[in-house]
């Protein structure tokens, strides 16, 4: 598996942004974005998206110089994506949300018809970077539908993640921040085995003859469906999940929910919520609250010797440092597609060597 300098690859993947028409100043965001996903070892949100977001822009699904807006209802606000790049819907929402929250101790913005927003944990992490307490439910508008409900095969929601956030201050080196899909596994751990011919997990998806889909070509091609989170004995409990996620989504967004099987994707929904905690407390408890604790959750003895107890945010943290140090590794058929978009492209002097075939 070929290993990447984050810098090389955020300098390519900006380029090939850029190939599109995308502004330098957008395309530093993106890039960025994609990058950071792919140092915290989430590569499900990481480069292996550029492909897709190059069939957005041919298509006109996203455009590339788009700008998001936001209206406003006294403090309480919605930005409105407008064809523009998620991350920099996600980055105005943000923005609002931080500034809202420090002058009322509390914000809620919603977001509608914005490209694919990348890696929530993103989002979690400036805000509690900012001192708050996040927590977020974001939909797909009824379209890239792909959870089926319990006792069933047939795709009717999509990934549908929550997120929450907790600063920790003092008592930890990292911040408390627990992103995930309301699926058994997010829909980017398939696609970026796409092509690979590795057989997918068994726990991760259904078919109609409650038998899982071998291989993520026959997923990509419409066989079966992704398990709701808890799988086939407590999928029940995912499936609430993703229920929730599409309707807070959805309204507070003010923008569309899965009610038909087939509906044009328009971008992501979501409720992004922050609340400043020193109103409720001081950060001097607040700190001890969260190392007291930190401290009696490690203290669990694992039943292996080589595990741990890792605290929500901490792989992000160690996998983070790791990958600076030592490069960051890219799946072969990930690495194979950029190389094809170089090729495409006419920019593969910026292709990264490890990438080059």
């Amino acid at each position: 598996m070929p290993l990447v300098e984050a810098e090389h690859l955020e300098s390519f993947s900006r380029r090939a942004l850029e190939s599109y028409g995308t502004p330098p100043e957008t395309a530093d965001i993106v890039a960025s974005s994609l990058v950071d996903a792919e140092l915290v070892g989430h590569s499900s949100h990481g480069v292996v998206r550029i492909p897709y977001y190059a069939d957005d822009f041919r298509s006109g699904t996203i455009d590339p110089t788009a700008e998001p807006t936001v209206e406003s209802a006294g403090s309480f606000h919605q930005v409105v994506g407008g064809a523009a790049m998620g991350q920099l819907t996600g980055q105005l929402a943000v923005d609002l949300l931080v500034e809202t929250a420090d002058e009322l101790g509390v914000a809620v913005v919603g977001i509608r018809d914005s490209g694919h927003l990348g890696r929530i944990g993103e989002w979690a992490e400036r805000v509690t970077g900012e001192g708050l307490l996040f927590s977020s439910w974001v939909n797909l508008q009824g379209g890239s539908q792909r959870i089926a409900p319990p006792e069933t095969a047939d795709r009717r929601l999509g990934t549908n993640p929550t997120t929450f956030g907790v600063p920790t201050f003092d008592a930890l080196p990292f911040d408390l921040i627990y992103d995930g899909a309301t699926s058994q596994v997010a829909h980017g751990k398939i696609i970026e085995r796409d092509g690979s011919g590795e057989r997918l997990p068994d726990a991760w998806t259904i078919t109609d003859s409650g038998d899982p889909v071998a291989h993520a070509a026959d997923f990509e091609d419409g066989e079966g469906a992704l398990l709701p989170l808890g799988g086939r004995a407590t999928g029940y409990k995912g499936f609430g999940l993703a229920t929730m996620a599409e309707l807070f989504a959805s309204i507070v967004g003010d923008g569309p929910v899965s009610t038909e099987e087939r509906q044009d994707w328009n971008g992501n929904g979501a409720a992004f919520i922050a609340v400043d905690p020193t109103v409720f407390s001081t950060r001097e408890a607040l700190t001890e609250r969260v190392a007291r604790l930190a401290a009696h959750l490690r203290s669990a003895e694992p039943i292996r010797d080589d595990r741990e107890v890792l605290l929500p945010g901490e792989p992000e943290y160690r996998a983070r440092h790791e990958r600076r140090e030592e490069g960051i590794p890219i799946e072969q058929p990930v690495a194979d597609q950029l190389s094809e978009l170089a090729a495409e492209r006419d920019i593969e002097a910026h292709l990264p060597d490890p990438l080059a075939r």
